[in-house]
């Protein structure tokens, strides 16, 4: 959702998986009937069109995709629809990646920062990045692969960690879904994020900056970069909503050129309560059978899925 605040007055506009904030204040701004009439009519215009939009994408591309390459089968990620819920991050720490002791990284991540102290979804979250870049990154691609893991505990009551699979992936790519993924883009998005703060920036020094240089990718030397996201409950398969396995997650980030340089490492130890939108304790919610619940459904599909490809 790309944020334009005028006169405290919010517009929102959807957008890709980064999402961005960009928020311009305008003070003593003159309130004449005809700026009042232009407002009216923006509004309705963007009103309009976000109708439109909405109903344009009320079947996902992912889901198109799944629809054309599977008929008749309902995409395991959509199976289960237990909320509403929402979620917490009620304690976070961030840690180096042991592969730092043999892999020379070029971009060192020194400290990520979450903000607000406890970010909720359906909500906005933040982080703040500080990063010292060694040598030039690649001009033409960069991925980002996110290894997920969630704690368990074995029968002699040993803690241990799974990961969790890529669910909600493209079909065709291989790129982008939720859990252990890997997203093929980064540059991309980045570049839109730049375009749409270039269009939005007032201060004359920081619009000179952006013009300047490029940004995408960060050039050498050190940086402390503020990414953000608004997450809704369209943004994340409903099987994320129900009740958690377990409360701890580890997320691995690591950065590469697409082929086999490594670019970069970091690691967030994650406390996540999850509870239902209309519980004012906010209860943690937790299913020691959810995640095996979710690894039959997937097995069941694939299984599906081979039967009916053999047949034809």
């Amino acid at each position: 959702i790309d944020r334009i605040v005028l006169n405290n007055q919010c517009y929102h506009q959807r957008s890709s998986f980064i999402t961005r904030y960009y928020c311009f204040y305008q003070h003593n701004f003159p309130l004449s009937y005809i700026v009042d009439l232009q407002m009216l009519r923006c509004f309705l215009t963007h009103f309009i069109l976000t109708v439109l939009y909405v109903k344009t994408l009320a079947q996902s591309a992912l889901s198109r995709a799944w629809e054309e390459t599977f008929p008749g089968h309902v995409p395991f990620w959509e199976k289960y629809n237990t909320g509403p819920h929402g979620v917490v991050i009620r304690g976070w720490q961030f840690s180096r990646c042991a592969s730092e002791q043999w892999t020379n990284y070029v971009v060192n991540i020194s400290n990520i920062v979450i903000w607000p102290d406890y970010p909720r979804f359906p909500g906005p979250i933040f982080f703040n990045v500080t990063m010292d870049v060694s040598e030039e990154l690649p001009q033409d691609k960069v991925e980002m692969d996110v290894e997920v893991r969630h704690a368990i505990t074995n029968k002699q009551g040993s803690k241990g960690w799974q990961v969790i699979p890529c669910q909600g992936w493209n079909i065709l790519d291989g790129c982008d879904g939720v859990g252990s993924c890997r997203y093929c883009d980064m540059l991309e998005k980045c570049h839109e994020t730049v375009r749409a703060a270039d269009k939005y920036v007032t201060d004359r020094k920081a619009h000179e900056f952006i013009r300047e240089n490029k940004l995408c990718p960060p050039p050498k030397g050190h940086w402390t970069m503020t990414f953000s996201k608004v997450f809704t409950t369209q943004d994340l398969p409903k099987s994320f909503f129900g009740p958690l396995q377990s409360n701890e997650y580890w997320l691995t980030f690591t950065f590469s050129d697409g082929k086999d340089r490594k670019l970069a490492c970091a690691r967030l130890w994650i406390d996540m309560c999850k509870y239902h939108l209309q519980d004012k304790q906010q209860k943690c919610l937790r299913d020691p059978n959810a995640f095996k619940n979710f690894i039959n459904e997937i097995s069941s599909q694939v299984a599906q899925i081979r039967q009916r490809n053999n047949a034809s």
